[in-house]
């Protein structure tokens, strides 16, 4: 494995690839100048494991900016120099001091943010980390410094006094010098008073001074004016002086205080600039990154690069239109790409160099998100022209200097990348020299690509070996270059198209076309004929897509109209289920209401009747033509489905039924007669239509039509049964009556809050509040299922039951 050895940054491929273009343009992007020049100082990561960890801190940066999230960041100076200065002893100036409570105010802005949202984003939250406790420094410094470096008044009480009393002294010396103005009105050049040398003077008349006692401090510059300080103001000029000098020693004694705070912070102030201009280089990837519609490529092991739709990022940079390409390399082999000059083939070399050291450097990359980039320890360029004059070289000659020294240095883990390769002299030689130089190279390990008008090159990657051929195709139609790369097949120089397209007189054109040998000519018109259909093929496919895009869309569309109309259906239909459960808990708080009435009344005559009519208005809810059904037939008129005719139902007494429109388990008292049956639903009787019930599934018809309470039959796997004090309902202590009521308000709570699971605190007793419990649990339309508590849950004294969904 390669990743122990650094990355060398050969001087000429950086100038090659543009690299510190590059980083010039990302730089333009932060907040700070500090952190501009550390993204121009960005130097590929020595190891595999520090290139992932800035991938990770660059993507969470990138994904934070794209939820609209961006990092909380103002300008900040560099503190480095102060923080050292302050190490070493020396006092801070105002100005340095705002620096660094700047630098503090920012970490901590983003060290607040992010912690905010380290779960999703923990490797931000660390990277841009710094100590809690630099706040309270930050806040002393913002308290005694001005923004432009003045000490404030609020530094200290001492300072505040003492800066009252030059305003006091002040004030007293003006008034004295305006008394002054009066006094010698006649002999100034002027009415008013100004500073020399830190006194205030009077503009005497040079040919008057002496009649203004006092010390001359200067003059004019034609010498008509002198400027005295007059005898009656010298004392109290001197007061302020001294005043003014109580002041600048308290400020000095606060500066050195807070540059010694900093001092002994200095180890934690400076990591606080490291997460401030960490911050500000990732939030300057994310812009970019979100401009560029780039992806963080993490660096894998191995020595291959697959890059897909991949755009070159300095022409994304610029804002100009590029052509995705796709275009991949890997160790011992040599992509060969041709084609016709300024068709895109140097660009697509400097993408796979750029690609290579922006992986390792946390850099986004313009490209597809399922690009794949390996580790490569070193980067090796021969693109452009490196004639050098001072060292008597040609062009080919240096060309060929710097192949010299690419084959020596390469190796597994190399990227060489050449443009032109062994171009500059004889075509014949020059193929076989180029030809040489890729299998040397392919055959030390190395991963090349390689641009070239070689004939004898494109042949060579035709056939089976380390070289693959790739071209950049010409639109023979339009007269120009597509910029499109295609694997796997060679191109045409097509030097007569593009010298036509440059504006090469047509008369010479035709007569170098008479000029060409005929196996050129027919290669030349072979290889238009292939990129026609080519182009032809590339467009009807662009088509396709475009066409598969709109049917997409289209199910898209119809996607979502069916995801609203079931959701419309839902709601309307939820609004419905809402209402009827309204109706039913009314009809039952008119049976509570019933039967509190029956045991307060003590059975009084009147009290019965009243207890009827309310059973009789609540079960006219459930009756034919009632509520029940009135929604029933409303929903079926809805659906436009008709209900479907009831089969014959034999029923004898003593057999459980279920009633349809409810689900309710009751019990038959009587056999049916007339097409009705009577039925016993807990402590309800009630006489239905043998068309509204049906045989319970799994029930056995008992030989008496003594009920017996039983657990419902289970048809999927159960939730676990965990009690706890919202899902269990005591009724020690109470009625079976009232405890059957209580039992249906605690399931209908269950039911609206969607609890699966219950359970009934009942006791033992005489058992039967337990056995008209479980009878009633058995019979409730609500209950799924129902049995005694297992000794861990309770034991007997509980009945535990399971919800219907």
């Amino acid at each position: 494995m390669l990743e122990g050895r650094p990355l060398r940054m050969d001087p000429v491929t950086l100038r090659a690839l543009e690299w510190p273009l590059l980083l010039e343009r990302l730089a333009a992007r932060t907040a700070s100048r500090a952190a501009g020049e550390r993204l121009r100082a960005t130097e590929p990561a020595p190891t595999l494991e520090a290139a992932r960890a800035l991938a990770a801190r660059t993507r969470d940066a990138v994904a934070l900016d794209a939820l609209g999230e961006a990092l909380p960041l103002r300008d900040f100076p560099d503190v480095s120099e102060a923080l050292a200065r302050a190490l070493k002893g020396g006092t801070l100036a105002g100005t340095d001091l705002v620096g660094i409570a700047r630098v503090l105010e920012v970490a901590r802005a983003v060290r607040v943010f992010a912690l905010e949202r380290s779960e999703r984003f923990p490797a931000l939250a660390a990277a841009v980390a710094s100590e809690a406790r630099l706040d309270t420094l930050g806040a002393a410094l913002e308290l005694s410094l001005e923004p432009d470096g003045n000490v404030s008044d609020a530094a200290s009480p001492a300072l505040r006094e003492a800066r009252a009393r030059v305003r006091e002294a002040r004030d007293a010396l003006k008034e004295r010098l305006e008394g002054c103005l009066k006094t010698h009105a006649e002999v100034l050049q002027g009415r008013y008073y100004t500073e020399r040398d830190g006194r205030y003077v009077l503009p005497v008349r040079s040919d008057a001074h002496l009649r203004v006692e006092g010390i001359v401090l200067g003059s004019s510059a034609s010498g008509g004016t002198l400027f005295v300080e007059p005898r009656e103001a010298t004392e109290h000029g001197n007061r302020l002086k001294l005043r003014l000098a109580a002041v600048e020693r308290e400020e000095e004694r606060v500066l050195a205080e807070l540059t010694q705070a900093v001092a002994r912070e200095e180890a934690a102030i400076a990591g606080a600039l490291e997460a401030a201009l960490e911050a500000d280089r990732l939030a300057a990837l994310a812009l970019y990154a979100r401009a560029a519609r780039a992806e963080v490529i993490e660096p894998s092991e191995g020595d291959a690069i697959d890059l897909k739709e991949v755009r070159h990022p300095l022409l994304v940079a610029s804002g100009s239109h590029v052509v995705a390409n796709d275009v991949r390399v890997h160790g011992g082999r040599a992509l060969v790409i041709s084609g016709p000059n300024a068709g895109g083939k140097t660009v697509a070399l400097k993408c796979l160099g750029l690609a290579a050291w922006m992986a390792r450097s946390g850099i986004p990359i313009p490209c597809d998100a399922s690009s794949r980039i390996g580790w490569f320890t070193q980067v090796l360029a021969d693109v452009g022209d490196e004639q050098s004059l001072e060292r008597s070289l040609s062009t080919f000659s240096a060309h060929v200097t710097r192949l010299a020294a690419i084959v020596k240095s390469a190796g597994p883990g190399t990227l060489v990348l050449l443009d032109e390769v062994a171009s500059g002299t004889d075509p014949e030689e020059g193929a076989a020299l180029a030809a040489a130089v890729l299998e040397a190279i392919t055959k030390q390990g190395a991963a090349a690509a390689v641009t070239t008008h070689y004939e004898r090159l494109k042949e060579l990657a035709a056939t089976p070996g380390r070289l693959e051929n790739a071209s950049v195709a010409f639109d023979f139609e339009r007269m120009e270059p597509t910029f499109r790369l295609t694997l796997g097949v060679p191109g045409p120089s097509s030097a007569l198209a593009v010298a036509a397209r440059f504006g090469l007189a047509a008369a010479v054109l035709a007569r170098a076309h008479e000029l060409l040998p005929d196996r050129a000519k027919e290669r030349e018109e072979a290889v238009k004929r292939l990129e026609q259909e080519r182009l032809v093929l590339e467009r009807e496919r662009a088509e396709l897509r475009g066409e598969l895009a709109l049917a997409q869309a289209a199910r898209t569309d119809i996607e979502r109209e069916r995801e609203r109309a079931l959701s419309q259906a839902n709601t309307e239909l939820g609004r419905e289920a809402r209402e009827l459960l309204a109706v039913v808990r009314a009809a039952r708080a008119d049976v509570r209401e019933a039967r509190q009435r029956l045991r307060s009344a003590g059975l009084e005559p009147s009290a019965l009747r009243e207890a009827e009519r309310a059973v009789s208005r609540a079960a006219a809810h459930v009756a034919l033509g009632g509520t029940l059904e009135q929604h029933e037939a409303r929903e079926e008129h809805r659906r436009g489905t008709p209900a479907a005719a009831p089969a014959p139902v034999s029923l004898a007494a003593g057999m459980h039924v279920r009633v349809k429109k409810t689900g309710t388990l009751a019990l038959v008292e009587a056999p049916p007669e007339r097409g009705v049956v009577r039925l016993r639903a807990g402590a309800v009787r009630l006489t239905l239509p043998l068309a509204e019930i049906e045989p319970a599934k799994g029930q056995p018809r008992p030989s008496a039509p003594k009920p017996a309470p039983r657990a419902r039959e289970r048809s999927t796997t159960l939730p676990a049964a965990v009690r706890t004090p919202t899902n269990t309902l005591d009724l020690r202590g109470t009625r079976v009556d009232e405890a059957l009521a209580r039992l249906d308000a605690f399931l209908d709570v269950m039911m609206g809050e969607g609890e699966p699971v219950g359970f009934v605190l009942h006791g033992h007793g005489t058992g039967a509040m337990k056995s008209a419990v479980r009878e009633h649990l058995g019979a409730s339309g609500y209950v799924n299922h129902s049995r005694a508590a297992d000794a861990d849950e309770g034991g007997d004294a509980f009945t535990v039951f399971w919800m219907r969904e």
